[in-house]
């Protein structure tokens, strides 16, 4: 997976690629606020939400300065400052699309989003488990 976020003279640019796991926790954590801020809209509308979450995260600042949507927003802040553990507790998952279900926000439209985004291909494919009463 390439995930790149970096500020160049003011600009932002990121790169996803879903192709491998995320090498570390910020990758991680990029790859799930992305699929939480394409969920529902178009995608260069979540492009353009996820590069200023970034930008808010960065500067130390809250990603209710780039997400007006306070339930995702709320997410994204704590994915954004547990990410260590976070990314600890995905990589020793031997469940990995499960452990997705766990974290905020992450509905079973999302979670295919984020495991495309970690390069969990494969199971984003996987059609949707329900329990039959």
């Amino acid at each position: 997976m390439t995930l790149r976020a970096g500020l160049e003279d003011t600009l932002f640019s990121v790169e996803v690629e879903a192709s491998s796991e995320p090498r570390d926790a910020d990758a991680f954590a990029c790859a799930v606020i992305l699929a939480i801020c394409t969920a529902s809209v178009t995608p260069s509308v979540g492009r353009r939400t996820y590069g200023r979450c970034l930008r808010a995260l960065a500067a130390g600042a809250t990603a209710r300065l780039g997400f007006r949507h306070p339930g995702k927003a709320d997410a994204i802040d704590a994915i954004w400052r547990e990410r260590h553990r976070l990314y600890g507790e995905y990589a020793a998952s031997a469940d990995k699309l499960g452990y997705l279900a766990t974290l905020p926000w992450i509905g079973p439209m999302t979670r295919r989003a984020a495991a495309w985004n970690l390069g969990l291909t494969g199971a984003a494919d996987e059609p949707e488990r329900r329990a039959v009463a």
